[in-house]
């Protein structure tokens, strides 16, 4: 059935980045609740996202969302009042429901009706809240009871404090007994918003957090109707400075003016507040007590910062268009190697000539120019690994229910960041690896106590730079792999012969985890079995020159480490000559660069080979592998450039060294197709096109794995 929205095209990208953000914190943060059971600082973000949705969907006219939102604020409510407890059921029923938002979300683009049952899901959560609240006792909290302070009741007396809450005479009463004093706050909220009523929700909840509310207008109940709201005025008690109160309430985006008894902190023109908060070694008992921001509340924050809200001092682009910026900055990139070229030639043919010092000056400072703007651009197509890691609680959680296992995730560096084309390309890879570790790698709780392990399993994934490369883990204290058992499962899906099996080293034994349809399950799940992921994994990250090494410990636990590098659109190279030709091979792919002698090479089973510190290196020579002519002014092996993928090593042999060169990435086309053992061109400084290796496809090539 088509649906209407009342939401322009230009309105649209905003609003579906902004749902977005709020369905992970949803996700991220009830998983959270879960293990940490209460906690109001996640009991607020929570709920804040769960009414910014709803204030969202309001605006548009999105009945369906709405309602399934309200529903669970619902919930959300009754956890704050403690009238619903936290557990298994209930963070089951919200997932659902957050499942469920995702879905009617998609209407929004699509124009049509989901299948998504809301009456069912509304039903639902509000029947849980229901029973709860029939098994919950009387909620008394708050009520410590006392006499109100004396200016609170003159306020009451002349008519100030209006529409005080039916909690007043309990909040006088703490009041009376501490330091705290009334204030009066007017929020102006932008014409502009597309959400004034989340705006206004967020800057009650934020009071909230500040002390206790005496009066406001609108009302809560008129605020969750999602009717526009263009100014708030609130009156609460609150032992907080005027300063403390506007950085409380100033992290709200969207609001045009901020006054706090009659002060205005100047938002309207970016401001500050000139007071500064008092040092103070005592700080009153409510301030001790008031908890921490939470990691979620300070991630949310650091995304406000980074532009993933929209604000003033923020702007929203599409992808097309840094794509399109990303490949100016390429061509301007191999301009510039090709004046440096042209500027060594020229300060060799003539020394001293002042028209060549001034042009050598320009094309330096040209370079430097060139170096920061493509650095610049490399920022804005950065993203932090959290754009994918976020979504991993979630998925281990679910996994370890279906698979009766109990599993804590630790994600380690989500702030490390990497190009957005690199994020896209190893969403899959994590996933196939995270679903493995549960499945394969963590062992039931029984099997972990008799084996004197922690009951809970743990999955840690991290992220950090190293070197100009990102290097991820996946690691698990599971059972390990057994190479024995690798060799066995292989030999009965029919992958290697029983004789092959016995001259694999340990290594190439546990390796064979990434043959395509290779599998150790003992039965096909919706989980694995089907011996299609870890290939995959294989695949999808040596296509953008990355490799996968596993490291393994027999009852200890299994880490797969992926090392790829920052972007694919500029790879650092180094340049190698054989015979008449040059080829540029990834720098991520490089391990150390080898001067052979003749005596140097040995041979195995007809093959060249090497020692290499005590260990044997497999040696190919690039001009045969690629068919061309020897080169006879150069010795037989003079220069080997060793590479990996993993564990294993092999050295290219090549006739000499160019150095190393900064490139831009250019696609062969489809008139040439995939060529085996070259992934790519790019363009030299003096204009020559030179072939990319494709270190991967010559280790296929020549039958090494």
């Amino acid at each position: 059935m088509e649906v209407i929205f009342d939401i322009s095209l230009d309105e649209l990208p905003i609003f579906l980045a902004e749902v977005d953000e709020h369905l992970q914190v949803l996700d991220q943060i009830l998983v959270q609740l879960e293990r940490l059971d209460s906690n109001s600082n996640l009991l607020n973000e929570v709920f804040r996202s769960a009414h910014t949705l709803k204030g969202m969907a309001g605006v548009i006219g999105h009945d369906r969302m709405v309602r399934l939102t309200h529903a669970l604020e619902t919930l959300f409510d009754g956890i704050r009042k403690n009238i619903v407890p936290i557990s298994s059921p209930l963070i089951d029923l919200c997932l659902e429901a957050v499942d469920g938002l995702r879905l009617v979300s998609d209407e929004v683009v699509n124009g049509q009706s989901s299948d998504v049952d809301v009456d069912r899901l509304e039903e639902g959560i509000l029947a849980f809240y229901k029973t709860q609240e029939n098994k919950a006792p009387e909620n008394l909290s708050g009520n410590n009871g006392s006499n109100p302070p004396k200016q609170i009741k003159e306020a009451r007396k002349n008519g100030k404090a209006k529409k005080i809450d039916s909690r007043l005479d309990q909040v006088i009463g703490v009041a009376e007994n501490t330091n705290k004093k009334p204030v009066e706050i007017l929020a102006v909220i932008k014409k502009d918003s597309i959400a004034t009523a989340a705006r206004a929700f967020q800057l009650m909840l934020a009071m909230q957090e500040l002390g206790e509310i005496l009066a406001m207008d609108p009302t809560q109940e008129q605020i969750e109707t999602s009717t526009p709201v263009a100014k708030l005025t609130a009156q609460l008690i609150t032992d907080f400075s005027e300063t403390e109160i506007f950085a409380k309430l100033g992290v709200v985006s969207e609001i045009d003016e901020l006054v706090v008894n009659g002060h205005s902190n100047g938002h309207e023109q970016g401001k500050t507040p000139v007071e500064q908060p008092p040092k103070q070694e005592n700080q009153s008992k409510n301030s001790t007590e008031t908890p921490a921001p939470t990691e979620t509340a300070l991630q949310l924050q650091k995304q406000r910062n980074n532009g993933h809200y929209s604000g003033d001092m923020t702007v929203r682009t599409s992808v097309e268009r840094l794509d399109i910026l990303m490949n100016l900055v390429g061509e301007l990139i191999t301009d510039r190697n090709h004046m440096l070229q042209i500027r060594n030639r020229m300060e060799a043919d003539t020394h001293g000539d002042v028209v060549v010092d001034k042009l050598s000056e320009t094309v330096t400072h040209l370079g430097r120019i060139t170096d920061q703007l493509q650095e610049e651009v490399m920022r804005i197509r950065m993203l932090p690994i959290s754009n994918v890691m976020h979504k991993f609680p979630r998925l281990v959680r679910d996994l370890a229910q279906k698979t009766g296992k109990s599993i804590d995730l630790v994600i380690q560096g989500e702030d490390t960041e990497l190009d957005r084309s690199m994020i896209e390309e190893i969403n899959d890879p994590l996933i196939h690896l995270v679903r493995n570790s549960v499945d394969h790698g963590i062992e039931l709780s029984a099997v972990r106590l008799a084996a004197g392990k922690p009951e809970r399993g743990t999955i840690t994934m991290t992220a950090r730079h190293e070197q100009g490369r990102i290097i991820l883990t996946v690691e698990d204290d599971g059972r390990g792999i057994d190479p024995e058992v690798m060799k066995k499962a292989a030999i009965h899906k029919g992958l290697i012969t029983p004789e092959e099996a016995s001259t694999l080293t340990e290594d190439q034994a546990i390796n064979l985890v990434f043959l395509p349809g290779f599998s150790t399950a003992e039965k096909v799940t919706d989980i694995s079995g089907r011996g299609i992921g870890m290939d995959i994994v294989q695949t999808n990250i040596q296509r953008v020159n990355g490799t996968i090494a596993v490291d393994t410990h027999l009852g200890k636990g299994t880490q797969f480490q992926i090392i790829l590098p920052l972007t694919l659109a500029i790879v650092r190279t180094l340049l190698v000559e054989v015979g008449k030709s040059t080829y540029a091979i990834p720098l991520v792919m490089v391990t150390e660069t080898l001067r052979l002698q003749d005596n140097d090479i040995k041979t195995i089973g007809g093959k060249p080979v090497t020692v290499l510190r005590g260990k044997t290196l497999p040696l190919l020579h690039m001009a045969e592998v690629f068919g061309l002519p020897a080169d006879e002014s150069s010795s037989k092996y003079p220069f080997a450039v060793v590479v990996h993928s993993g564990k294993q090593r092999v050295g290219l042999v090549v006739d000499s060294f160019c150095g190393e060169e900064e490139v831009v990435v250019k696609s062969i086309g489809a008139l040439v197709g995939n060529v085996p053992g070259i992934s790519s061109a790019a363009i030299l400084g003096d204009g020559r096109v030179t072939l990319i290796v494709d270190v991967m496809g010559l280790f296929k090539l020549t039958g090494i794995h």
